[in-house]
């Protein structure tokens, strides 16, 4: 199966110009401080840009995914909302200020559709990293695909800071979800990218509408019994929005495991230092959902998802992954 949709409220994408030629790049390096992210600093680098065997599948098929190594003084993956914007804020400023990063128009208008790139953080135990819940790499995934100028912004990106964050980031490569897809983090594979009928929540869901009821304060349901604008609803409804059938189950979950201890989603940070995106209240929520048939990674949607909010990590059938029982 091809990759499929993801959404968040965030906004849309456009479609990337087909691959070219990459010159010199540059190291992005944030400055530090509170509130928004802060624009990057730069020096050059050179860089090869064919280095990806994937790139060569053509302009009609462009990598949909960049995904790098984190090193240095990452934050845990609780605070990963911080680590996705200081990312985001460097790619924006590398591409300068490529719609596939932004999610917006020329003129700040939010782009229709949801195809501009989601910033996923990731936390795993493997090769001596990860044993402190830090964050050990970030997934960059646009449905659209990167085209030279957003892959020379890609390759340009090796260092963001602020907030506390010193991150050393280093591109294992450009491809597809197939390609970064597995259950061995050992040899560099990701969760967040493979086939599977189950998933489990990674980071915590937010929804981004109110549950509903009548004048009189009684649930407005719908066909199937839940409560419109219920968590599990809510999930529902923007799965089916990204393209996903509907689930067969859907049960809660009330925590993940981070280096081998119980983490809530109270103890995640929920929220963005800066920009919009619509959410029912700041409460995060986890779900085990399961279709009939497999589907591929990454399933990731409400408020914040394009930062790293409401991910899932696909539980595979011989014990890879994460399951845990709310």
């Amino acid at each position: 199966m091809g990759g499929l949709r993801t959404l968040g409220p965030d906004g849309g994408g456009r479609r990337s110009e087909p691959p070219g030629e990459a010159g010199a790049v540059v190291k992005a390096i944030s400055s530090s401080g509170g509130g928004s992210a802060p624009s990057p600093r730069y020096s050059r680098y050179p860089v090869n840009s064919t280095r990806s065997p994937e790139l060569r599948r053509g302009p009609e098929h462009p990598p949909t995914v960049g995904r790098y190594a984190v090193g240095g003084r990452p934050p845990r993956l609780t605070d990963g909302i911080i680590l996705a914007e200081r990312v985001h804020a460097a790619l924006v400023e590398l591409s300068d200020g490529s719609t596939t990063f932004t999610g917006c128009d020329e003129a700040g208008r939010a782009l229709v559709g949801h195809n501009h790139a989601f910033i996923l953080p990731e936390s795993v135990e493997a090769l001596g990293r990860g044993r402190e819940g830090e964050v050990t790499s970030v997934t960059v995934y646009a449905p659209a695909g990167f085209g030279s100028r957003e892959r020379t912004a890609l390759e340009a990106l090796r260092e963001v800071r602020g907030d506390g964050i010193v991150a050393d980031l280093t591109l294992l490569g450009l491809g597809f979800p197939g390609d970064f897809g597995g259950a061995d983090p050992a040899k560099g594979g990701s969760t967040l990218l493979v086939e599977s009928k189950t998933w489990t929540s990674r980071t915590p869901f937010i929804p981004t509408r109110h549950p509903k009821a009548t004048r009189a304060g009684a649930p407005k349901l719908d066909p199937a019994g839940r409560q419109i604008g219920s968590p599990e609803h809510e999930l529902l409804r923007l799965l089916a929005l990204a393209g996903f059938a509907e689930p067969v189950t859907v049960e809660p979950v009330s925590f993940t495991e981070i280096a081998g201890e119980r983490v809530e989603w109270a103890s995640f940070r929920r929220g963005r230092n800066s920009g919009d995106g619509r959410r029912a209240g700041s409460a995060g929520y986890g779900f085990r959902i399961e279709f009939a048939e497999p589907v591929r990674g990454p399933v990731v949607v409400g408020y914040g998802a394009h930062f790293g909010m409401g991910g899932f990590e696909a539980v595979m059938d011989y014990g890879a992954g994460h399951y845990y029982e709310g």
